[in-house]
């Protein structure tokens, strides 16, 4: 690296995991040590697609300082 440190940043760790609810079936949860903005627009994504599918809006926004911090000016993923 350039400032002499030539330590990698640790790889982002995740993995997936399912549980059964009684009221609503099977649920499958994604954990994450960290997001980024593509979690974030891959969640939009989705959530959009649902729209369009059921003709349901969830009603749900994400929070304007959790999208502020994501895409503040000269973010990088996955440092610091």
């Amino acid at each position: 690296m350039a400032n002499g440190d030539d330590t990698d940043p640790t790889p982002r760790q995740e993995f997936e995991f399912s549980v059964r609810d009684t009221a609503r079936g099977k649920l499958t949860l994604k954990m994450m040590d960290r997001i980024n903005v593509d979690d974030v627009f891959l969640h939009l994504i989705h959530q959009e697609i649902f729209t369009i599918k059921t003709g349901k809006d969830p009603n749900d926004t994400v929070d304007p300082l959790f999208k502020d911090f994501l895409l503040k000016e000269r973010f990088t993923a996955g440092q610091n």
